[in-house]
Parts: C-alpha cells; sequence; structure tokens
C-alpha cells in the first residue's frame, strides 16, 4: 500500500513576476478600451484565460496528478508518458510556461512529468525503473531536488536488504 502522495511545487518568482505584468498590461489595455471598468473586465479575462491554459495545455500531466490522487499510478504512468512526448515535442511551451500557460513553476512540465513517472513506479514496486528514471532525470536536470533525494532513498533502503 501507498503512502500519502507527497506534492512539491516550487514557484519562479521571476515567473511571477511575469505573469504579474502580463496581469498589469491586460488591466491597461481594457482600461484604455472601456475605461474604469476595463480594470475588472481585463482581470476577469486574464483569469479565465490563466485558468484555461493551465487545465486545457498539460491536459494529459493534469489527468496523471489526478490518477496519483486515487493511487491510481498505472493509468498516471500513461498520463505523464504523454505529458514528456507532448512537452518534448512542443519544448518551447514549456520554457516559456510563464507566458504560455501563465505558470509560475520552478520545474518544467517534463521535469515534472518525468519526476512524477519515477514516483509512480516507485510506488508499484518497479524500483529498478525508478532508479533508472531519477538518474535520467539528474543527467537532465542536475540541480533536480526530487530526483536527488528520491535516488538516495532508493540507494539506502537497497542497501540494508542486501
Amino acid at each position: 500500500m501507498s503512502a500519502k502522495v507527497p506534492l512539491v511545487r516550487p514557484i519562479s518568482w521571476l515567473a511571477f513576476l511575469i505573469i504579474i505584468i502580463v496581469w498589469i498590461s491586460f488591466m491597461a489595455i481594457f482600461a484604455f478600451l472601456f475605461q474604469f471598468n476595463g480594470i475588472y473586465i481585463g482581470s476577469i479575462i486574464f483569469f479565465v484565460l490563466s485558468i484555461s491554459l493551465q487545465q486545457i495545455i498539460p491536459a494529459s500531466h493534469n489527468k496523471g496528478m489526478k490518477a496519483i490522487k486515487k493511487n491510481d499510478f498505472k493509468t498516471a504512468l500513461e498520463h505523464f508518458n504523454n505529458s514528456v512526448d507532448f512537452f518534448t515535442r512542443y519544448n518551447w511551451v514549456d520554457k516559456y510556461r510563464a507566458i504560455t500557460l501563465l505558470s509560475t513553476a520552478k520545474m518544467s512540465y517534463r521535469e515534472m512529468a518525468l519526476c512524477n513517472m519515477a514516483f509512480c513506479y516507485s510506488q508499484t514496486n518497479e524500483a529498478e525503473k525508478a532508479n533508472d528514471l531519477y538518474e535520467q532525470i539528474l543527467k537532465e536536470y542536475p540541480d533536480n531536488g526530487v530526483a536527488f533525494y528520491s535516488l538516495n532513498s532508493i540507494n539506502t533502503f537497497s542497501n540494508k536488504t542486501d
């Protein structure tokens, strides 16, 4: 049986600042077009756009997170694999996620999906696959703390059982 699922959501403060600037720009444009009520209209449109972008574009990622919360790790693996494929194909969407997704995420969606896949492997007793994937993540993203500590944890527990 799996433990409660840990969630990590590091924020990029630069992305946060970019999003605030985009929001202010929406308010300014709509204030120019519709006078005082334009600030409200711009804010509403910004927030609707923000929620829509974060639900539609990373749909596979979101489905994977829902599957993890239900402890359905096999289904989550499929969704995260689709997410990795999408963000590999369209890496510019992930690279500029502060603008394309209005996301403050510090980790790229591809990186998050790979970490989530490795977590799912560890929850389905596929430690070898989890280990290999965490090593791959560290090669691509050397500063990934999730992969570093998870890999250390796997290695510690596997050494105790030898």
